[in-house]
């Protein structure tokens, strides 16, 4: 990084100076002047680019396996929990109780080598023997038939 604040700077530094050489000596040879900030500047920037230190770029966007992977556990579970969430609302808003906050929606997932997330089965706990059935139906209705629910009393 500190070689492209050098390379920026020294482009700078050329520009300047050759602002100054035709403010000064605005008759007399101003072509070749220009010509020769131009040939200046062309080779400071080629010079720098050439010589300078890409490294850190590299650094900056390379992500270790194991970071990837924190962050692939992160995103499932975050968006398990999002939607144990969501059916627990669903469920409370259809007048339906359900179980203790922990234990009461459980999400089964598979994660894919692509980092997809596939939600496997959903087994919901509720209250009372008597909300099973409407349970099931506002789960299946949710969820379709793509998911497979499993509802239960305790």
């Amino acid at each position: 990084m500190r070689d492209v604040y050098t390379l920026v700077f020294s482009v700078s530094a050329v520009l300047l100076g050759i602002e100054i050489i035709a403010r000064l000596f605005p008759e007399k040879s101003a072509a070749f002047v220009q010509a020769l900030a131009v040939l200046a500047a062309v080779l400071t920037l080629m010079g720098g680019l050439l010589h300078a230190d890409w490294s850190w770029l590299q650094q900056a966007s390379s992500v270790s396996f194991e970071e990837n992977t924190k962050v692939e556990t992160l995103y499932a579970e975050t968006g398990t929990a999002l939607l144990r969430e969501r059916l627990r609302a669903l469920l409370e808003s259809s007048g339906i109780a359900v179980a203790d906050a922990d234990d009461g929606v459980e999400i089964w997932y598979t994660k894919g080598d692509d980092g997809a997330i596939d939600i496997d089965r959903v087994r919901v706990s509720v209250e009372y023997a008597t909300d099973i059935d409407r349970a099931y139906a506002v789960l299946n209705a949710a969820l379709t038939d793509a998911i497979p629910v499993e509802v239960f009393a305790r």
